[in-house]
């Protein structure tokens, strides 16, 4: 599905002359999987606004091995906060998909972000929960052990009874500051206990409960 600016939370609220305005000053653009939309450290001098696909947020750590940080899905904007404090990307951000995304020029954002209440309102509480996301995440890392941060990451995004992997169990050990060997042994230590089935490229939550007693959620 290809999403709108509407579709965005922070544009939620706007009229729809002023969206059109908006959408007339975007640049749209479509590219394949393994593009690379923005590099960590470069300028923040546009919105970039992810319509359709997937997107990757890594970043390289001193011995030269990625990290990843987020796997993203439209429709979502990034690195906002850089947009307003005029700094730099955060993370390098690859699409794992073919993807189609909307670039908004700086001035345009911080001239809404001014001008519309509603803007601002929901600028605001997607970064307060993006602040929250990121406390939990340091909570994690820092006082529980490896399954109960793979549960607790399971119990999170199994709404609908299966989890996928999009960025394999890698991915899942580098979201949770855990290595791949390490998250392996605690999904087949969920198999085991009838908790979870491993499928290809993703998991299927078979006892929720289970495992949100492990994760103390």
């Amino acid at each position: 599905m290809t999403y709108t600016l509407a579709d965005l939370p922070m544009f939620g609220e706007l009229g729809e002359e002023r969206l059109r305005g908006l959408a007339a000053l975007a640049r749209r653009r479509s590219y394949p999987a393994g593009q690379v939309l923005c590099t960590e450290g470069d300028p923040a001098d546009q919105l970039i606004v992810l319509l359709d696909g997937r997107v990757k947020a890594g970043r390289v750590s001193a011995e030269g091995r990625e990290v990843v940080l987020a796997v993203e899905a439209a429709p979502v904007a990034f690195d906002k906060t850089a947009l307003l404090v005029d700094g730099p990307h955060r993370a390098t951000r690859t699409a794992m998909t073919p993807v189609e995304v909307a670039y908004l020029p700086r001035a345009t954002v911080l001239e809404l972000v001014a001008g519309e209440p509603s803007v601002a309102a929901r600028l605001l509480r997607t970064l307060a929960a993006t602040v929250r996301d990121l406390d939990d995440r340091l909570t994690d890392a820092t006082v529980r052990d490896v399954p109960a941060r793979v549960a607790t990451w399971l119990v999170r995004r199994c709404a609908g009874g299966r989890v996928p992997l999009h960025a394999g169990q890698a991915g899942l050990g580098a979201e949770i500051g855990a290595t791949r060997v390490s998250v392996n042994r605690a999904l087949r230590s969920f198999e085991r206990r009838g908790m979870i089935e491993i499928g290809a490229g993703e998991v299927i939550v078979l006892d929720r409960p289970a495992l949100a007693r492990l994760a103390a959620i």
